[in-house]
């Protein structure tokens, strides 16, 4: 329902983080002077809503993302006018955005997708633009249709750029009651006239924190302005189910694919994961969200016929297959994304998506994810608050899923400093197909150099290849493997004595994950927090002359967040390096900062461990070259 302007000038100012100063989020490229949204709601849950933004642009960086702005809708619902748009300049002098220069487009992303051609964008492209300039545009949007009859609601964050004014106002029936839950906005009396009521909110301009490296959602924690009228969450399940029910109806056509998919399955688990499972291969998803692309599912029969649609369609496909062959299913709004909390005024949207879940099994499923076997949900389905329309009822998708990463790495170091590696990496659990899929979508190209690129990256010169094992196996469920083999050149500088990395893992290793917690040391924002369970193990084979002077100390840590550890065995002309890692917090993705404080010690002693090293002494051979190096 919010149109896509504010949002691109936030997006603008997270992708300028670097050029800010390390507390401030404010990006003051570009400073709001005006903006200003005004709905006029009717009973049954249309509006005509007015929109004017003034901006003005302080630095060259402003001139690339606001020389053009797009209003994207759907037009089977609505209607968008460019009531007026314009470049001012510093003297005063006005440059009107041209009819010609208003291209109505189709989105991109649906194109090659006939069912979707109602998604379209308006681009409003300015002419002369200078830094000092003022850019203006007033826009008229006609929403002839509500999204749920008789309801609305809305939700607006502050722009992260100095801002002189952002004011809200919507003026509603009399008997439409309007819940609000703001922060960071000021209300007005509301005022009453002709049966409507009119109510007022202004933002009260305040800095910006910097949106911090892995934070939740800024919708959980920061500024905004929230109103609806829905009584509950559950209500909104209950008209999402209205209107999308009759999508879900079993076709002879379907009923004979589901049958010939469960054919010779008695378990209703084993049938769902069979129908979850072709629909996942078979249906390809088109991304349309929610909010723009219209609640109404195109007819499972349709999609079925096609074989694409949006997450919609998938749960309207999967519940008329499920049904047709005895297994009860609902869906259920989620958000896919980092948020994670509700607003206690109930409203549409933090729920950009939907999923499929089987009371009778207690098994989500989102067939959308085509590269995660059913019984496994994408990171960003997990450990979030659903609604289960068939009944309204809230549910809670698992916090966790199995999921487990082997590395095992050998490294044999010749006297002369060059070495033979080999490095295999298990994909366990969910890792299983998710990195099938992206091995089978790898460029041959960039595969047959991989590993030359990888050693190149850590100042070594050499040469290698990917066995890429068998990515096109669809027994699924024993996990996958890939290995990485080659040779370095300058491995180490031998002879001579010289530390080395205790490395046990040479790619996509645990230390990624410790390291990604270094990002932050202190923090004001709730943030994710990863679970990884990790097993390495790396063998270093040294020369026959060779001596180990030092190793490093053996670590273990065992916490609330972490369990790590750290062995280092020394045998005959062999070192042996195993480590482990578990994190996560239990029964949330979500950590405070004061879990953060909690964290630092075990942080600083793991990153410690992974970047120590062994010293390994070579001596010079008898006439060897002082330059063999």
């Amino acid at each position: 329902m919010k149109l896509k302007l504010l949002a691109a000038l936030c997006a603008a100012a997270l992708l300028s983080s670097h050029a800010l100063a390390a507390d401030d989020g404010t990006d003051r490229s570009v400073s709001v002077l005006k903006n200003l949204q005004h709905f006029v709601v009717q009973r049954d849950g249309s509006y005509m809503s007015t929109e004017e933004t003034l901006v003005q642009l302080n630095e060259q960086r402003a001139i690339a993302g606001e020389a053009q702005r797009q209003f994207h809708f759907n037009r089977t619902l609505e209607d968008v006018e460019i009531v007026e748009a314009y470049t001012e300049k510093p003297d005063g002098r006005r440059i009107a955005v041209l009819p010609g220069q208003i291209k109505l487009q189709q989105e991109p992303a649906y194109a090659g997708a006939p069912m979707f051609q109602d998604m379209q964008v308006k681009t409003v492209i300015y002419a002369e633009v200078e830094v000092g300039d003022k850019l203006y545009s007033k826009i008229r949007r006609k929403r002839s249709s509500a999204q749920f009859s008789g309801q609305f609601y809305d939700r607006t964050t502050p722009y992260f750029n100095p801002t002189k004014q952002q004011t809200l106002i919507y003026d509603l029936p009399a008997d439409m009651q309007l819940k609000v839950d703001e922060r960071g906005y000021m209300a007005s009396p509301p005022e009453q006239h002709e049966n409507r009521t009119v109510y007022r909110w202004d933002y009260l301009p305040a800095d910006n924190a910097r949106i911090e490296a892995d934070a939740v959602a800024y919708s959980d924690y920061g500024q905004h302005l929230i109103v609806s009228t829905f009584d509950s969450y559950g209500t909104i399940g209950l008209a999402y189910d209205r209107a999308a029910k009759a999508a879900a109806k079993a076709t002879p056509h379907i009923e004979a694919k589901a049958r010939e998919l469960v054919q010779g399955l008695s378990d209703p688990r084993e049938k769902a994961h069979a129908i979850g499972n072709w629909v996942r291969k078979n249906i390809r998803y088109v991304a349309v969200y929610i909010g723009n692309g219209g609640i109404e599912p195109h007819s499972a029969e349709s999609i079925l016929k096609n074989r694409y649609g949006d997450c919609k369609d998938h749960v309207a496909l999967m519940e008329a297959m499920l049904g047709a062959v005895g297994i009860d299913s609902t869906p259920a709004l989620i958000n896919y994304g980092s948020a994670y909390k509700l607003s206690p005024v109930a409203h549409m949207e933090p729920f950009n998506h939907v999923i499929t879940y089987i009371p009778g099994l207690d098994l989500y499923i989102d067939s959308t994810a085509n590269n995660l076997a059913v019984g496994y949900l994408p990171f960003w389905d997990l450990d979030k608050q659903v609604i289960l329309t068939r009944t309204g009822a809230m549910g809670h998708t698992p916090v966790s899923q199995a999921g487990k990463v082997k590395n095992v790495y050998t490294v044999q170091i010749a006297a002369d400093g060059s070495a033979q590696f080999r490095f295999t990496r298990d994909n366990l659990g969910s890792w299983e197909e998710e990195v099938r899929t992206e091995i089978q979508n790898w460029n041959k190209n960039d595969q047959s150099r991989f590993v030359e690129s990888l050693l190149k990256a850590n100042g070594i010169k050499g040469s290698g290849t990917v066995d890429a094992g068998d990515p096109d196996n669809t027994n699924t469920g024993k996990g996958y493997q890939y290995s990485l083999h080659g040779k370095g050149e300058n491995w180490a500088y031998l002879p001579g004595t010289v530390g080395l990395v205790a490395a046990s893992s040479l790619y996509a290793g645990l230390w990624n994950q410790v390291f990604r917690m270094t990002n932050e040391t202190t923090r004001t924002q709730p943030f994710i927090c990863y679970e990884n369970d990790f097993e390495e193990q790396a063998s270093y084979q040294f020369p026959q002359n060779a001596r180990l002077l030092a190793v490093p100390p053996d670590v273990d840590i065992a916490s609330p967040y972490f369990q790590y550890h750290a062995r280092f065995k020394q045998t005959e002309g062999k070192l042996v390096i195993e480590r482990s890692l578990k994190s996560g917090k239990a029964g949330t993705k979500v950590c405070t900062p004061e879990d953060q404080l909690a964290m630092q010690a075990d942080i600083k002693k793991m990153v410690r461990d992974l970047r120590s090293q062994f010293i390994l002494q070579v001596p010079d051979l008898p006439g060897a070259s002082a330059s063999a190096n």
